[in-house]
């Protein structure tokens, strides 16, 4: 495994300014689409001299520029190709990036998170460590409802990195970390851990205490309160037979930032941290297991 500057290193020698100027281009895309429509607007206005046709046919412009758009985005398939796939498989060999495939919600489901109505995922990586199969992805969840009038319309659950690993030995209990505040399983679970700065920021949630005390160690508190302090993203876990579970919410995860370089340091940090907090806490979760008897 190396570590993120010398992957980053590696990145900006073979595609740094590849990068940069397939961005530029793309934004030049949007601009000229805009650009287009609004001419296309004020010929609208100038030749009907009609704010309601402008307010009529302010719909189909949108969708040209929604197409326009969308058309050709040869940055966004770049950066995943020469970025993230180089960035997955540098940190570890046995990993590999599918940025079209996602994991099933059937998966999803086992971890025991909030229920949903809709569901999607995409940008996979799946492999092996230490012998253990892991498998990480976007997933974006989103409730439905309508109204009276019989509008439909959507807010979303989660959106962020979701992963799962299968484990060589079954815990015989349940064992959830949520975000403090959300007392979802009742009180006679939750459990009291040693670490103040931990417990103002996660509940734990376990029917066996001391299983729970013997995987959570103070190592492993510390690795979640790092982690949200680095990144101000907050973990949730679930343990479930043979399975860990691990979510957080990022938004759009390994996306090519317009607004940024294209080889923007801070934000190729934050998709290397996201990877390495979820591997390096899987390590330490599984010495844990090996060191106890269940």
């Amino acid at each position: 495994m190396k570590n993120f500057n010398e992957i980053y290193e590696k990145i900006y020698r073979q595609s740094g300014e590849k990068l940069e100027n397939a961005r530029k281009r793309r934004v030049s895309q949007i601009k000229v689409s805009v650009i287009i429509v609004i001419a296309f607007m004020i010929l609208l206005m100038v030749a009907f001299k009609s704010v309601s046709v402008l307010i009529a046919l302010l719909p189909i412009l949108i969708f040209i520029v929604i197409i326009f758009s969308l058309k050709g985005n040869e940055y966004s398939n770049i950066f995943k190709k020469e970025v993230i796939s180089v960035l997955v498989k540098e940190y570890s060999k046995t990993l590999d990036y599918l940025p079209q495939r996602g994991l099933s919600s059937s998966i999803y489901d086992k971890g025991m998170f909030e229920g949903y109505d809709r569901y999607r995922s995409e940008d996979l990586i799946t492999g092996v460590l230490d012998g253990h199969e892991i498998n990480m992805a976007e997933v974006h969840t989103q409730d439905e409802s309508t109204d009276s009038e019989g509008h439909t319309s959507t807010t979303t659950v989660f959106y962020g990195l979701f992963a799962e690993v299968k484990l060589d030995r079954e815990i015989p209990t349940v064992i959830r970390i949520r975000r403090n505040g959300l007392s979802l399983f009742g009180n006679k679970e939750k459990i009291e851990m040693d670490s103040g700065e931990f417990e103002k920021i996660f509940n734990v949630y376990a029917k066996d205490k001391i299983i729970a005390m013997q995987l959570l160690t103070a190592d492993v508190m510390q690795m979640f309160i790092d982690f949200k302090n680095d990144n101000k993203l907050t973990p949730e876990f679930t343990i479930y037979n043979n399975n860990l579970y691990i979510r957080f919410e990022a938004g759009d995860v390994f996306e090519a930032k317009l607004s940024k370089k294209a080889m923007d340091y801070e934000v190729l940090k934050k998709h290397y941290d996201m990877i390495h907090f979820i591997l390096r806490l899987v390590e330490e979760i599984l010495k844990n297991i090996k060191e106890i008897e269940i």
